[in-house]
């Protein structure tokens, strides 16, 4: 078992998203109460990798798994005063262990899926015990009382991710452009069900492309997928090339950077099941955003963006149609005025998160 330094803090969240939600409530944390020791985990590989460039001056570790009794020895080398989740990351082993230390949890940017409420069973002598959750919406919040989170425990915050993207968003560093260049769009987070439509109507648009796929393993899939449709294809972990129609982004944590290289945005996971990935990203780069018809999982992003700039096609290929308008538009619409509309969680949830820390 790796070694877990003390903290008062402990911060979890399960992937490279999660990191990057929790990194204005870490910057915000750490600014208010600078003596608070702090630990970040993170569930997988990548996600670990992320925070540890996130937060380079603290521990990042390896969550416990949910079994007893890993979970108390984790918590007897870590001694933590409270432990906050990122969006549920709610295991029944976890929360048990913390139930007997005394060691509260609580969750922000919560969001409790239909998969979760499915097995509340499971989940609801934890949800029971959460000293507070912070929900993304008032439809979290009203699946999170389903759950089991006590009604007086749960408030709406919104989403603290929304913060650190539109308030600081990551410029494209000099290797990534030089690998990329400019192209006319980026194609984000583009899932392995949305490629067989996808690819074919973007190689018929004719737009030059930084195609960034959900997962990177599949950036084979996208360069076969290239050849077949005649398309020349350069990979960004093999230097990319300006010369290329496509760019494959097939590395970690680029992709909120990689927007500000593309005259259009379309984002990917918006055509198929998985009914959302975020918008905010491509609009804090102040490019004229492009998504599908299954927006489910960012819906509160879609209400609050509406507008200039931001379009909803039924399919890939008007998809790609608007973003060639877009692009050769001198003055394309800039979204970024309505990211207001979706700041200030990370200021809400702060003041929770202390006051469950100080007992108030």
């Amino acid at each position: 078992m790796s070694r877990r330094p003390p903290a008062d803090v402990w911060l979890h969240g399960a992937s490279v998203g999660d990191a990057r939600a929790l990194a204005p409530l870490v910057r915000a944390l750490a600014e208010a109460r600078p003596a608070l020791r702090l630990l970040v985990s993170a569930q997988t590989r990548t996600g670990r990798a992320m925070a540890r460039q996130l937060f380079p001056g603290l521990p990042v570790v390896r969550p416990p798994l949910d079994l007893p009794p890993l979970p108390d020895r984790a918590l007897a080398q870590v001694r933590p005063r409270l432990i906050v989740l990122e969006y549920l990351e709610l295991w029944p082993a976890w929360a048990a262990a913390c139930r007997r230390r005394g060691v509260p949890l609580m969750v922000v940017d919560g969001r409790v899926t239909q998969r979760s409420l499915r097995v509340r069973p499971l989940l609801r002598r934890a949800a029971g015990g959460l000293a507070a959750f912070c929900a993304r919406t008032e439809a979290d919040a009203v699946a999170a009382r389903a759950l089991g989170v006590p009604a007086e425990r749960v408030v709406v915050h919104g989403n603290g991710k929304h913060d650190g993207v539109a308030v600081d968003p990551p410029a494209p560093s000099l290797a990534l452009r030089g690998a990329v260049g400019a192209v006319d769009v980026v194609v984000g987070s583009l899932h392995p069900d949305e490629e067989a439509a996808a690819l074919p109507a973007l190689a018929a648009s004719g737009l030059r492309a930084l195609i960034a796929p959900r997962y990177p393993r599949r950036a084979a899939a996208v360069v076969r997928a290239g050849d077949r449709l005649g398309v020349s294809v350069a990979l960004r972990s093999a230097g990319g090339s300006q010369a290329a129609r496509w760019v494959v982004l097939d590395t970690i944590g680029e992709l909120a950077a990689a927007y500000a290289l593309g005259r259009v945005a379309v984002v990917g996971g918006t055509f198929g099941r998985r009914a959302g990935q975020t918008l905010v990203e491509p609009v804090a780069q102040g490019r004229p955003v492009v998504h599908g018809p299954r927006v489910a999982n960012v819906a509160d992003e879609v209400a609050a963006l509406a507008g200039p700039g931001v379009a909803c096609a039924p399919d890939w290929t008007v998809a790609f149609a608007r973003a060639r308008v877009w692009r050769d538009d001198p003055r394309p619409p800039d979204p970024r005025p309505r990211l207001a509309r979706l700041s200030g969680a990370t200021a809400r949830n702060l003041e929770t998160l202390l006051g469950v820390l100080e007992g108030r």
